[in-house]
């Protein structure tokens, strides 16, 4: 509990706009998530060639990235940043495309991610909603691609019963416990677009 007062006190200090950054010492690694590279258990309806068209909080969206939408606590996602902007952003090269999985967090594999997203929940006065795992990266030849540069806009469609009338952000987890609060981008109601960036990560949805 000591340990939590002190990395609420140090995010309080240092999280103010969406581009502010801390780091969660000690509670986040790369062992605290499942990679793309893993086999993680996907339906084959959740998975989605480029341009494949899937429902976002009832609006059918074309999402511009291949990969596994396999996220059942929300009410659909999709990269809506458009594939050249991707690409090139992602620094890909040559047979490189991009590709990402996106599956509801396991809060017993995630908890070390899961105790970073609820100290700066508490920080920032938000109620968590649901999280995700993201892994954004690459395909070539059949294998994945890990990236480290890059990021593309997620649109993710509200949990049922979540209220329209409140002001929805993300908060994303990454490996080494770097913590970054993204504010919502888009203006619908029913949605939060937020940016999803290089690498796997745990962005939870919050409200306020």
């Amino acid at each position: 509990m000591k340990l939590k007062k002190v990395l609420a006190a140090m995010l309080a200090a240092t999280m103010v706009m969406s581009s502010a950054m801390t780091v969660c010492a000690g509670y986040y690694d790369s062992s605290s998530s499942s990679s793309s590279s893993e086999s993680t258990t996907t339906a084959p309806a959740d998975v989605h060639e480029v341009n494949a068209p899937i429902t976002v909080a009832g609006t059918v969206v074309k999402t511009s990235v291949a990969g596994a939408y396999a996220a059942k606590s929300v009410q659909g996602t999709a990269v809506i940043t458009p594939l050249a902007e991707v690409k090139a952003s992602l620094g890909l090269t040559g047979t490189q495309q991009p590709a990402i999985t996106i599956y509801d967090t396991d809060p017993n594999k995630s908890s070390k991610a899961i105790a970073c997203v609820n100290a700066a929940a508490e920080v920032l006065g938000a109620e968590v909603l649901t999280s995700l795992n993201i892994d954004l990266g690459a395909k070539e030849d059949g294998k994945w691609v890990t990236l480290a540069d890059g990021s593309v806009a997620l649109s993710a469609g509200l949990p049922k019963g979540a209220d329209p009338a409140k002001t929805y952000s993300a908060i994303c987890v990454q490996p080494g416990g770097v913590v970054t609060i993204l504010e919502d981008q888009d203006t619908n109601p029913l949605t939060v677009t937020f940016e999803v960036k290089a690498g796997i990560g745990t962005y939870a949805i919050v409200a306020k």
